[in-house]
């Protein structure tokens, strides 16, 4: 296993660092004026969940998407930028080659509604004050010119990437639906997802216990999923496995055995984790432990 954190380092093109279930890419222009979806970015053909990005400009001005509806960022701005949409990234003046660190984070991971962060993307944000500025030094300082990342302290900074990017976007969606909240349903479902979180290591957390605990009926809880293009179990098993997967590399947990940390965020069959985890990674559990140099404690 490598040291550091860093897994692809082209001087005047791109660097990226693994960061337990984010990744963060520093691109550098105009050696590199455009940037097409890599293999990385794309869903797996398994099914594999598809990447949100969330750019954050130092230097520039940049453009991301083509024609009419390209999108200018200049330096000091933030956008997220949705998963369905080409990443076309460009310089916007040839005279000031900008810099962009990409911040790519699967949709599991947010715990705000899909149609919310739908309503944010493609908005430029300042990063002047409150939580885009605390992102955007946070970014800053992981692509600074500190020592390299080590792989014990990656995944822990990656879980804090995700917790304030999600602060970033709630206080981003909360302005951008017509400065008012969010509207009640989609209010809701960062709720039961915070609690679905709340509870993974439950085996019993199902549908039917979910919406009791929300007082909502079962058909209304799978609505609400619908329209976050989901389901209520593809969303809890997509969450069980990012923290299986966090757990399974992470230096700290090395004695410790699968089937204790499978056990432990809700997989109490083995051959049912085993082929989730295959399905989802395109690897078995062992493997990924294996090939991410942590020693298999056992079963």
């Amino acid at each position: 296993m490598t040291s550091s954190a860093v897994v692809r380092d082209r001087p005047g093109h791109r660097t990226e660092w693994e960061l337990g279930p984010v990744r963060m890419t520093v691109l550098r222009f105009p050696a590199l004026s455009v940037s097409a979806p890599s293999h990385a970015d794309r869903p797996a053909r398994s099914g594999g969940p598809r990447m949100w990005r969330l750019i954050l400009v130092s230097e520039g001005p940049l453009t991301l998407g083509r024609g009419f509806d390209a999108t200018r960022l200049d330096p000091g701005q933030l956008v997220l930028w949705d998963p369905w949409e080409p990443f076309d990234a460009a310089a916007a003046d040839r005279a000031r080659p900008p810099r962009a660190m990409v911040l790519h984070l699967p949709g599991s991971a947010l715990s705000l509604p899909h149609l919310a962060l739908r309503g944010v993307a493609a908005r430029p944000v300042s990063s002047e004050t409150g939580p885009a500025a605390l992102l955007a030094r946070f970014l800053e300082g992981l692509a600074g010119p500190a020592a390299p990342i080590e792989f014990p302290q990656a995944a822990w900074l990656g879980r804090a990437a995700v917790d304030l990017a999600v602060a970033f976007l709630s206080s981003v969606a909360e302005r951008c639906d017509e400065a008012g909240p969010l509207p009640r349903q989609a209010a809701l479902l960062g709720e039961i997802k915070s609690y679905i979180d709340r509870n993974l290591g439950d085996p019993d957390l199902s549908p039917t216990a979910i919406a009791t605990a929300h007082h909502i009926s079962v058909r209304y809880l799978h609505h609400l999923f619908r329209q976050d293009e989901r389901t209520v179990g593809g969303f809890v098993r997509e969450r069980r496995l990012e923290r299986c997967r966090a757990d399974l590399t992470d230096p700290c947990l090395a004695g410790q055995s699968m089937a204790a940390i499978r056990a432990q965020w809700g997989f109490q069959d083995a051959a049912v984790f085993n082929r989730a985890f295959k399905k989802e990674y395109g690897i078995t559990p062992g493997e990924y432990r294996r090939r991410e140099g942590v020693p298999v404690g056992g079963r």
